[in-house]
C-alpha cells in the first residue's frame, strides 16, 4: 500500500508537468494547442484523484498511529498545575473542538480533524458591519444566558441552486483554468461513390478562461461574548455561514447568466403574459430541453399562477400536483432575480449543465491579534467562485421589453 507521502511526491510531478505545458505556450507566445489542452485537463483529473487518495490515505494512517497512543491517566497534581486539554472532553465532535479553538486560539483539540495536514475550511461581503459584544442587545447581548432558550432560532433562506440545477463542475489548479469547449458543429455524412474521395471533416474548438473570484467576510466578537454567551453561538454561525455561501452562490449564478446567456424578449413590458414561458421553452434548441429548467422568483411565478383564461392558465391539471412545474419543466427560486418590469430580466431557462463552476473551498482564519488591544477576536471567512456559461444556446434569460 502507497502512503499518502508517495501519493503527495506523484501529485507534485504532475503539477511540474502540467506548470511546464503552459510555460511552454507561453514562452512560444501562443495558447494551447487543442492536444495541449486536452493534455492540461487529463492531468488535472489525474491531480483531483490523487487529492482524494491523498485525504483517505491520511485518514487511515492518522487512524493506526491513534492505535498506538497510551491513553492519559488521570492526574493526581495540585490544583495549580496545569493540565492538557481541561476545555473539550474525550470523544467532543469537530464542532466543540472548534467552539474551543475561537475561544482560546488553542489549535490542540482539532488536530484529530486536520486529516492530510491540510488547514480545516469553512463569503460574504459585509452586511451587518459591526462587533458581536454582550452589550447591544441586537449584536449579541441576548445570546449571553439569563435563563433563556439555548439556542438561536435562524432564519430559513434559500439554499445554493447549482446542485439542484445540475451545473457542471470544474476542476482545476491555480487561479485560471482554461476549459476546452466545441465552437463548430457535427456535420452531417456525406453521401460518397465508390472510389471517389471522402469528405473531410473536423470539430471546431476554443478555450474558456475561468479565473476564480475571492468573497470574503469578517465576523468580530469580543472576549465578553465568547466568555458569557451560551446560546449554542458557534452552531449557529457555522449555519450562518453556510446561509452566507449558498446565497453567494446563488448570485454569482444568476449574474453569470444574465451576463453571458441568450436573451428573449418577453410579451409585456411591465407584466407577464400568457405565452411567456413557452416563447423561452420553445427558443431553446431542442437537444437541450430535455434536462432544461425555469429560475425565478417566487413573487414572478406567483403572477403567471393568477393568469386566467378557461380555466387558470398556468395551474396543474388535475390539480393536486407539482405546483413548481410550467409543461413539466422544474421551477427553482433565486431572490437574485429582478421583479417583473420595464427592462428588467425576471427569469432564466435552460440546461444548467452548460454553465461551469469553479469553487476553491471555504477558509477560516481566527484572528486574535488585529483587534487584541480591543478585546475582540475577528473570524475571517474567504471562498473562491466563479461560474461562466459555456454554450449560451443552452442558458436563456427572459428580458421585458422597455415601452
Amino acid at each position: 500500500m502507497k502512503t499518502a507521502r508517495q501519493l503527495k511526491d506523484e501529485r507534485k510531478a504532475l503539477h511540474a508537468k502540467q506548470v511546464a505545458l503552459i510555460e511552454k505556450a507561453e514562452a512560444e507566445n501562443r495558447v494551447l494547442t487543442a492536444e495541449e489542452v486536452l493534455e492540461d485537463s487529463h492531468i488535472a483529473e489525474q491531480i483531483k484523484m490523487l487529492e482524494g487518495d491523498i485525504a483517505r490515505y491520511s485518514q487511515i494512517e492518522a487512524r493506526a498511529a491513534s492505535f498506538d497512543e497510551v491513553e492519559p491517566r488521570i492526574s493526581s497534581a495540585p490544583v495549580n498545575v496545569a493540565n492538557v486539554n481541561t476545555k473539550t472532553k474525550r470523544g467532543d465532535d469537530e464542532l466543540k473542538a472548534t467552539a474551543h479553538f475561537v475561544r482560546t486560539g488553542d489549535k490542540g483539540a482539532m488536530s484529530r480533524f486536520a486529516a492530510g495536514g491540510d488547514e480545516f475550511s469553512f463569503d460574504m461581503s459585509a452586511s451587518n458591519a459591526v462587533t458581536m459584544n454582550s452589550t447591544t442587545a441586537a449584536d449579541g447581548a441576548v445570546l449571553v444566558p439569563t435563563g433563556h432558550y439555548q439556542g438561536i432560532i435562524a432564519k430559513k433562506e434559500e439554499d445554493a441552486l447549482y446542485p439542484k440545477l445540475g451545473v457542471r463542475p470544474l476542476p482545476g489548479k491555480g487561479l485560471t483554468v482554461n476549459v476546452p469547449t466545441e465552437t463548430g458543429v457535427a456535420n452531417l455524412f456525406i453521401a460518397t461513390a465508390e472510389s471517389q474521395l471522402f469528405d473531410k471533416d473536423a470539430p471546431i474548438f476554443s478555450t474558456t478562461p475561468i479565473t476564480l473570484v475571492k468573497f470574503t467576510k469578517d465576523i468580530f466578537l469580543t472576549v465578553e461574548l465568547l466568555d458569557e454567551e451560551d446560546s449554542k453561538l458557534m452552531e449557529f454561525l457555522s449555519d450562518y455561514v453556510g446561509r452566507a455561501l449558498a446565497k453567494t452562490h446563488n448570485k454569482a449564478l444568476v449574474t453569470e447568466a444574465l451576463a453571458n446567456g441568450t436573451s428573449i424578449t418577453l410579451g409585456g413590458s411591465a407584466a407577464v403574459t400568457a405565452g411567456d414561458p413557452e416563447t423561452m421553452e420553445f427558443a431553446l434548441a431542442g437537444e437541450y430541453a430535455d434536462s432544461a429548467a425555469f429560475v425565478m422568483g417566487r413573487a414572478t411565478e406567483g403572477k403567471f399562477r393568477k393568469l386566467t383564461g378557461s380555466p387558470f392558465q398556468y395551474q396543474q391539471t388535475p390539480l393536486g400536483g407539482n405546483r413548481r412545474e410550467f409543461d413539466n419543466y422544474p421551477i427553482f427560486y433565486s431572490s437574485y432575480l429582478a421583479a417583473v418590469g420595464a427592462g428588467n430580466k425576471p427569469i432564466l431557462f435552460g440546461d444548467f449543465e452548460y454553465m461551469g463552476m469553479r469553487e476553491g473551498g471555504l477558509n477560516f482564519l481566527r484572528n486574535p491579534y488585529i483587534r487584541g488591544s480591543y478585546g475582540e477576536v475577528v473570524l475571517h471567512y474567504y471562498a473562491y467562485i466563479v461560474y461562466k456559461v459555456l454554450n449560451a444556446d443552452a442558458i436563456l434569460y427572459g428580458k421585458h421589453p422597455t415601452a
